[in-house]
């Protein structure tokens, strides 16, 4: 009598939780977040990721939306997969698979419960203006040029009264999803080399335009049309028409995604030198 044969196990693969640094150029694209029409980053991000795992289910989660035309440096999202390659080879792999305006910069292992949206202590942004009379041409798409006379030292004047958790109404556009317009802004800085202006701004969050606005009310301080002294007033008027205009989106990049305990915090590290004429200030 033949002893009985028993089955193949198919061995069980573990679930692996992985975060990406992404960098695009969002010239190209409709924003982050996947649409009915349209090219978008996560679209373009996703597409790469399930053909390199071969997971079709594969879902992709951002840390941040961003509208049309603006760029970001340090972008994060998070999946899982049953897929073995080692997270330092992901970025490498899957770069081979995107187009040119999108790139991997970096992936590691994360925690089964990280989200990156959720889990997300707050966010750097950074918006790049050129002064010059004559408009830039190859890096058009990454600078708002804003020909005539800015005086920066009214901008630096005028910074500090946007430090701290305040009520930012007054500078958050119509149709944002945020029932709570309370933020805190933990620090600005300002860098002037030439005639490019790099405003940054950190915050443990932002309302929809607000980094756009905030540079847009900078500017009509710089130019005159608002006092510094007037800023307080600005932010506890809670009235989106006193402050300054949304600049346009080509000049802003999501610079870094902050989190605790930090994440790709070797990279930023290796990455972030500060200019001369830098002056930021900072919440005590």
């Amino acid at each position: 009598m033949a002893c009985p044969v028993e089955p193949e196990l198919t061995p069980v693969l573990p679930v692996r939780h992985l975060a990406l640094l992404t960098e695009f150029d969002g010239s190209a694209f409709n924003g982050w977040q996947t649409q009915a029409r349209g090219r978008t980053v996560q679209q373009t991000l996703l597409k790469a990721v399930q053909e390199l795992t071969g997971e079709k289910d594969l879902r992709l989660t951002g840390s941040s939306r961003t509208d049309s035309g603006v760029h970001a440096r340090g972008h994060v999202s998070h999946f899982k997969t049953l897929n073995k390659i080692p997270a330092d080879r992901l970025p490498l792999a899957l770069n081979s698979l995107l187009p040119e305006d999108l790139a991997v910069r970096a992936a590691c292992e994360v925690a089964a419960d990280f989200h990156a949206q959720y889990h997300a202590k707050g966010k750097i942004y950074s918006y790049r203006i050129w002064r010059g009379r004559i408009r830039p041409a190859i890096s058009r798409q990454q600078l708002c040029h804003l020909p005539g006379p800015l005086d920066l030292d009214l901008i630096r004047q005028a910074m500090p009264y946007l430090l701290g958790r305040h009520d930012f109404q007054s500078l958050m556009d119509a149709g944002s999803c945020d029932r709570n317009p309370v933020r805190t802004i933990h620090s600005l800085s300002l860098e002037a080399q030439g005639p490019q202006i790099a405003l940054k701004v950190q915050g443990d969050g932002f309302l929809y335009h607000m980094v756009r606005i905030i540079v847009g009310t900078l500017v009509a301080v710089g130019q005159g049309k608002i006092s510094p002294d007037d800023m307080p007033a600005i932010i506890q008027g809670k009235d989106r028409k006193k402050a300054g205009k949304t600049m346009p989106p080509q000049g802003l990049c999501l610079e870094q995604v902050l989190y605790d305990p930090p994440l790709f915090d070797e990279y930023f590290k290796q990455n972030d030198k500060e200019g001369e004429n830098h002056v930021q200030f900072t919440l005590e």
